[in-house]
């Protein structure tokens, strides 16, 4: 089988898959006609194409260009998905040893690194993304035992910043943050408060939170949004020193404390 160009009655370079037999010469595809020499070169290559199809054989010969069998005019871009991102991510919760956290929270964590949105559009965004699909039902069934999870997960993070930052206790850096809601309701957590985003009419959480001298967190807390930030220092170290059986150490935090 060769490849054949032609010059037909309109000046245009027509290709066709031809084949002879018995001093014969058989057409046996059309590949269409040419008025480019871009076109002509998507039709040379789509005759290739069709030639290892049609004949079914592996050719022992490595494609000079392999990238040139993608014709582009030919694709439809359907979308991008980040599935080496999201792999990186879950490989990191697995060294922090976080593999026994359901799948669904480990999703929204990457997805919240990735793309911060609510719990609801991060569903949504991690289909569009990741490929992954999880429900609504699915979610509402987790949540409420996601907070029995928090020690544990502390846990996890101490001892593998004991491992690999050789944490021993010996200082802290302590701040605190706070977080609105796009709502105007308080209810027995979100209430309004001093608002770090200017959304003093919003309900909103504190949020404490205790990192090594590298920057890894290893406690956090949540207080009320009308929490003097002050009085959350105390009871988030005590805390701490008891669950950890800490003889001392130092923590660092700025004036406001």
């Amino acid at each position: 089988m060769k490849i054949r160009v032609v010059t037909t009655g309109s000046n245009a370079k027509a290709v066709q898959v031809v084949r002879y037999q018995d001093n014969k010469r058989v057409i046996l595809q059309h590949l269409g006609s040419a008025h480019t020499e871009t076109a002509l070169a998507d039709l040379l290559l789509l005759a290739e194409e069709w030639i290892k199809s049609y004949s079914e054989q592996l050719s022992i010969f490595p494609d000079e260009n392999p990238n040139s069998l993608l014709h582009l005019n030919h694709c439809t871009f359907i979308g991008v998905k980040y599935h080496f991102f999201q792999e990186q991510i879950s490989a990191i919760q697995g060294q922090l040893g976080l593999d026994s956290l359901p799948i669904l929270l480990k999703d929204l964590v990457t997805m919240r690194i990735f793309e911060p949105a609510s719990k609801l559009r991060s569903l949504e965004l991690m289909e569009q993304f990741f490929g992954i699909t999880h429900s609504r039902k699915t979610y509402y069934k987790i949540a409420p035992k996601c907070i029995d999870l928090k020690e544990a997960v502390e846990e996890k993070v101490v001892k593998f910043a004991k491992e690999h930052y050789d944490f021993n206790f010996d200082i802290l850096f302590y701040d605190v943050t706070t977080l609105y809601f796009e709502t105007f309701e308080e209810d027995d957590l979100r209430k309004n408060g001093f608002s770090k985003d200017n959304k003093s009419q919003q309900p909103q959480i504190l949020i404490a939170l205790m990192v090594s001298k590298e920057g890894f967190p290893v406690a956090y807390e949540v207080f009320s949004g009308n929490t003097f930030e002050g009085h959350t220092i105390i009871p988030v170290v005590k805390d701490f020193i008891e669950r950890n059986k800490v003889s001392s150490f130092t923590v660092v935090a700025d004036a406001a404390m």
